[in-house]
Order: structure tokens, then C-alpha cells, then sequence
């Protein structure tokens, strides 16, 4: 299933170029640009002379146990990983970025990839074009009394579901000698460009020389530094001794991906749209992939259990284990029929509700236990979701008045009230351009013409990037004064934008997740439906009084000034405000028409070409996308 994914995504990728919406490489890596402006969140805490061998780490588990009590460098530590850096019980840096979706077929739930940009998300340089970017560096290990023949193993795959690396870029792997330098001892290049690659094993000796207390390895990759470029990913490192260059099979079947989806549609939906209409919400099963890394046939176990979320209610309790013959370096689906959750749940009448599910497999003489759990959450705020929050590539339109419709459905009537995007980094800060984002109740899904109608549109706004939790930005339904108007909607809905200019407009896109099917544009002519493999990230609001991300944008400026003079006006208005950033000044008549737009940089407007009569003033800081409101009065 996943491989037949990744070939249409491959697929996809090069018929692209030859239509009317695009894919495109990320600048910049949102989950970790966002990361900086967590207090903590970077912090390694944890700390030991040396580690002892085994050195294992398959960026799979969130809590590491280690009990070493018994050897040389014996303490026990437990460790809770930060999710998207490195461990800091096995590493020293934090540049490389640990995730569940840039993989394709890894041997273990999680990799860790080497990419074009920085710990925080953002290029190394974006002026250069090649250079080398991140590093991932073991802490020191124990290798004074070595039994016999160590040797350092590792998976590796170019691109992914990433981007693929150019012939000039590299994987380099590095050790450290005793007297504290640096010898480089592998390496690898993508010579096959764009093709898919499977995870290939590279078996490394080390010989005396490196035996000693205190040694260490690291990772580096040679990549073009100024995007989300060229991307490696690792995954199962194991430093050990007593083996040898043909010891390349590891007895371990561990979980790979993300659980299949427990809803039919979306990954996520409002709790009020979801409870009273399960049945016709659900996916018909749930489960998750397992991977057999072993030559032989494994028995394998697995079973799996689910809890509300805070009051721990037990909605699923664990299920009697089911066993198969696992055959060698196979993938295998462990399917569950759904369930719905019971009215009787802690938070059911509430406005919004999450669950956990807990998936365990249990192989025979299985030599890892930590990618054995796989632990998901399915929440149900208030808001639609087809992605998984993470984004692989990006998308856009091409053409001057181009729209985009993103398809959702009401089971009962409700009210839209915010829309959430996640504007991707390709080629530079596009704030400076503008868009209109649209609602529709209904387009014409037949593809034979371009019929819509409209019921709600607020135009010339500009993309707002990283500004709230994990990288969406609010986007409230205003008119053009600020006054909330959200829209009802029942049924069929269209979530979108309509595009004032030819430059891209680039928007995330999970590759992990297929919503194609609800996904229309129109550049001119009849709708047509996406052609593209994957999940656009804009994510409608209904109901409730909260928003699930952090306040933003229009809101903040109460906190801002803004005073005009003089009124009336007859030739120049000129306008004072608190507002610094950028500023976009637009002039609406008494029926809401835009009659004047301008720049503000000498904070003033030329009126004398209005007739007569009442306006309203709108300023508008480009850079954080607050509002300020006046009206004035127009004489002869």
C-alpha cells in the first residue's frame, strides 16, 4: 500500500510540471522553525561521561531507558525525548530533525533527516548555495576493552518523501581519533536523481585506533544550504562489538508509519460535527504497519487499546492478541474494525473530545523492544483537517485570478467563523501579496463550467507565516471594517482563495495524506479536480467561541492608535498610528467598494479625486496583519 503510494507520488510529481497547480520544495521546516519560540523545548538536561555499547537508537521512542549498572560506565537514566531534535541521551546537537513522515518504508517507526536547514527550521545561508549544513554527533562512548570487531551499521535513504539530493551533495559519516580529530570514513551520493530508493544497510569497521574511552561519530551532509533542500534520512544507528561485515540482519519487526485513519474523511474534525454522526463518519478500520527486518518468518502478536484522553475512560480495552507468521523483510497492516465512542465518555457533551490509542506488537526473540508501542492521539476540536499537520512539499497555482476550493460537508448547521493556513517558504516572504479568501456553498463538481456561488469573500489579504501553533495562521471572517461575519453553513462547503497576481502563492502540503479527491481549482474555463497525491493545508473553524490556535492578527490592534486629520478632507488625508511595520492603506465607499488603495509610507492620502460623501479608512500593517479602522468625510 505505502510502496504503491510513494510511486504515485512520484508520478504526480512529474506530471505536475505540465498542469496548472504545482508542487514545490520547502524553504523552510515549520515544525522546527516554530520550536524557537518555546522556552525549554531545545534544552539537553541529560548528562553521563560515556556511553556504554550497545549504542542503539531508532528515533522511534519517546522515553528511553537505559540500565548499565553492570558495566564500566554503568548509571540507569531515563529520558524523555523533545520529539523532533535529537535524543540528548545519545546526541550533543540538535541540528537534525527527527520526524514520522520523510521516510518511505523506513525499518522503524521514525528517522532522523539531514537536510539544508538549521535547528530552528530556517536555511544556513540563504545567499549560498552549497555548503555543508547539519551535523549529527554521538557523545562519547566507552570503547576502551572492546571484546572483538565493532562496528558501526546504519539505514540510509536519499529524498524519501523529501527532496532527492543532486549528484553534488553528500552523506558523510566521520569519526573522532584520540586526539580529538576528525577523520571522514564513509560516504554516499544519490546517483539515481529523483527515482525512489528503498533504505539500503551500511556496515562500517572501526579498528584500535578507535578504541579508547571517549570516542565518538557524526553525520554530516553536504547539501544546498539555503532551503529545505536534499534530504538524507537515517534511521537504526548500532555502535556494537562481536560482529562482523556480513552481521546485517537484525531480529526485530518493529512498527513503521502513522496509523491508517480512524475517521473515513479527515485526520481531524470538530467533536460537534463528529459524535451525533459516527457511523457515517468512521473509516470502515484502523490500524498500523508492521515491517520484518529478520530473514526468517517471525510470529508476531498485536493488540491494541484506546482511553479518553484526560480522565482516562476506557472506550477500547485491550484486545486478546492476534498472532501471524510474519515473512521475511515483509509489510504487514494490522487491521481493527472501528468503533464509535460511547455517549457515556468523560467530555462527550463537551465541545470538543480526544482519544489515545495504544498499538503494541509482540514478536518472537525480538532483540528491540522500543519500536514495539506506537501511542496516537485523535483529537476533535473544532475544526476540519485533512493533513497530518506536517508538510512535505508545497503547493501553488499559476496564473493571475486562479482559485482554489477545498471541499468539506457539514452534518448539521453550524457556523464558520475562522480559517486556518499554513503558508510554506519556497522562494522568499511573500507578504507582499495579496489574495481573497473565499467560501463557497456550492461549485460546480460536474467540472463542465465554472458555476459557483459565493457567500462569503474578504479581500486583499496577504500570507502571514509561523504565527501561531504549528505554523497556521488565523485567519478571522471579517468584513471590511473588522465586524465578525461568520457564515452558516449545512452541507457542502468550499474553503479557498482567489489569487490577484501571477507569483506563486505557496501553501503546505502533506504528502502522507490523500484529500485529492476534494480539491477543485479554476484558472480560467470550467473547475477542474487536482491531480496532485496529498492533503493541502487549510483547515476551516466552525462552531465554539475559542480558536485552537494562539490569537492573532486582527485582535492585536486594540492595542495599536490610529488618528486622521483633517476631517472632513477635501485634498490630503493624513493619517498618525502606532503601526511601524509595512503599511497598506485602502479607502471603501459607503456600499463597502474599494475606491483607493495605497503605500503609506509619508502617511498620507491623496482624496481629491473622490466625489463627495462619507468613506471608511482601512490601515493595514503588512508584516503582522493588524487592522486599524477610521471613518472620514469627503467635502467638494
Amino acid at each position: 500500500m505505502k510502496k504503491l503510494f510513494l510511486l504515485l507520488i512520484v508520478i504526480v510529481y512529474s506530471a505536475a510540471t505540465y498542469s496548472q497547480e504545482v508542487l514545490r520544495p520547502l524553504k523552510y521546516n515549520p515544525s522546527l522553525f516554530h520550536q524557537q519560540n518555546i522556552a525549554g523545548s531545545r534544552t539537553i538536561v541529560e548528562n553521563r561521561d560515556t556511553l556504554c555499547i550497545p549504542f542503539i537508537d531508532d528515533f522511534s521512542a519517546n522515553l528511553e531507558i537505559i540500565d548499565g549498572a553492570a558495566t564500566d560506565c554503568g548509571d540507569t537514566i531515563i529520558h524523555t525525548a523533545t520529539g523532533i531534535y535529537p535524543s540528548g541521551l545519545f546526541w550533543v546537537d540538535s541540528n537534525a530533525f527527527v520526524n514520522r513522515t520523510y521516510g518511505s518504508l523506513p525499518p522503524t517507526y521514525g528517522v532522523i533527516t539531514l537536510d539544508g536547514l538549521n535547528k530552528f527550521g530556517k536555511p544556513y545561508n540563504e545567499a549560498s548555495s552549497f555548503d555543508m549544513a547539519d551535523e549529527l554527533t554521538s557523545k562519547p562512548i566507552y570503547l576502551a576493552t572492546p571484546t572483538d570487531s565493532v562496528y558501526l551499521s546504519f539505514y540510509y535513504q536519499p529524498g524519501g518523501f523529501g527532496e532527492f539530493p543532486n549528484l553534488e551533495d553528500s552523506l558523510i559519516l566521520d569519526f573522532q581519533n584520540s586526539d580529538g580529530t576528525w577523520t571522514r570514513v564513509w560516504d554516499a551520493t544519490n546517483t539515481l536523481g529523483n527515482d525512489p530508493q528503498s533504505f539500503k544497510l551500511a556496515m562500517v569497521p572501526l579498528d584500535e585506533s578507535y578504541f579508547y574511552d571517549g570516542f565518538r561519530f557524526r553525520f554530516r551532509n553536504w547539501a544546498g544550504v539555503n532551503g529545505n533542500n536534499d534530504h538524507w534520512n537515517i534511521d537504526y544507528v548500532l555502535l556494537d562489538d562481536e560482529r562482523t561485515f556480513n552481521d546485517t540482519l537484525f531480529r526485530d519487526v518493529a512498527v513503521v508509519y502513522q496509523p491508517e485513519r480512524y475517521l473515513k474523511r479527515y485526520r481531524q474534525m470538530p467533536w460537534n460535527q463528529f459524535k451525533n454522526h459516527q457511523a457515517d463518519e468512521l473509516a470502515a478500520s484502523h490500524g498500523v504497519f508492521m515491517y520484518n527486518n529478520f530473514n526468517t518468518v517471525i510470529n508476531t502478536s498485536h493488540s491494541y487499546q484506546v482511553h479518553e484522553k484526560y480522565a482516562g475512560d476506557e472506550i477500547v480495552a485491550p484486545t486478546s492478541p492476534v498472532s501471524i507468521n510474519l515473512d521475511p523483510f515483509t509489510l504487514a497492516y494490522n487491521s481493527y474494525s472501528n468503533f464509535e465512542i460511547p455517549a457515556a465518555t468523560t467530555g462527550f457533551d463537551g465541545d470538543s473530545l480526544s482519544i489515545n490509542f495504544r498499538y503494541e506488537i509482540a514478536p518472537s526473540g525480538d532483540v528491540n523492544l522500543r519500536n514495539d508501542t506506537l501511542n496516537y492521539e485523535q483529537a476533535f476540536y473544532n475544526y476540519y483537517a485533512y493533513d497530518d499537520g506536517t508538510a512535505e512539499r508545497a503547493f501553488a497555482l499559476i496564473g493571475t485570478g486562479s482559485k482554489l476550493a477545498i471541499h468539506f460537508y457539514a452534518n448539521e448547521p453550524d457556523t464558520l467563523k475562522e480559517v486556518y493556513i499554513h503558508w510554506a517558504y519556497v522562494d522568499g516572504n511573500k507578504s507582499n501579496l495579496f489574495f481573497s479568501l473565499m467560501v463557497w456553498d456550492e461549485i460546480d463538481t460536474t467540472l463542465a463550467s465554472a458555476d459557483e456561488n459565493i457567500v462569503f469573500q474578504n479581500d486583499f489579504l496577504t500570507p502571514k507565516y509561523i504565527d501561531s501553533i504549528n505554523g497556521f495562521y488565523v485567519y478571522k471572517l471579517i468584513d471590511f471594517l473588522g465586524n465578525p461575519t461568520p457564515v452558516v453553513v449545512d452541507g457542502d462547503f468550499y474553503v479557498g482563495w482567489l489569487q490577484t497576481q501571477e507569483e506563486f502563492l505557496n501553501v503546505g502540503f502533506d504528502v502522507n495524506n490523500n484529500a485529492s479527491e476534494q480539491v477543485y481549482y479554476n484558472v480560467g474555463g470550467a473547475w477542474q479536480q487536482s491531480a496532485l497525491t496529498g492533503a493541502i493545508m487549510i483547515r476551516p473553524q466552525v462552531g465554539g467561541d475559542y480558536s485552537k490556535y494562539s490569537q492573532i492578527g486582527e485582535q492585536a490592534a486594540a492595542q495599536h492608535s490610529l488618528s486622521i486629520y483633517p476631517n472632513p478632507v477635501s485634498q490630503t488625508l493624513h493619517v498618525q498610528t502606532s503601526l511601524t511595520g509595512e503599511l497598506l492603506y485602502q479607502v471603501f465607499d459607503q456600499s463597502g467598494r474599494l475606491v483607493l488603495a495605497e503605500n503609506g509610507f509619508n502617511n498620507q492620502i491623496s482624496v481629491q479625486q473622490l466625489s463627495a460623501g462619507f468613506y471608511i479608512l482601512k490601515v493595514n500593517e503588512l508584516t503582522t496583519g493588524n487592522v486599524l479602522v477610521e471613518k472620514f468625510i469627503k467635502e467638494k
